[in-house]
């Protein structure tokens, strides 16, 4: 009994640890890297500076217009 019941043991173990789509993430969660970059493609945080000049220029501006 023991000669039979040991290779159904290891199909049903090795069936468990093969199970398909258990070891790979689904479509939806793979870091493809896409919220990193903004609209102009400046990475959000490499080039923080670059995003943010438009923002500093434009209050620059209005401080040289205010005074």
């Amino acid at each position: 009994m023991q000669a039979g019941a040991m290779p159904l043991l290891i199909a049903a173990l090795a069936a468990l640890y093969f199970r398909p789509g258990k070891r790979s993430p689904p479509p939806e969660e793979v870091d493809d890297g896409r919220q990193y970059y903004d609209g102009n493609g400046n990475h959000v945080y490499y080039d923080r500076r670059l995003i943010a000049r438009p923002e500093i220029e434009k209050e620059e501006e209005l401080q040289e217009n205010n005074h």
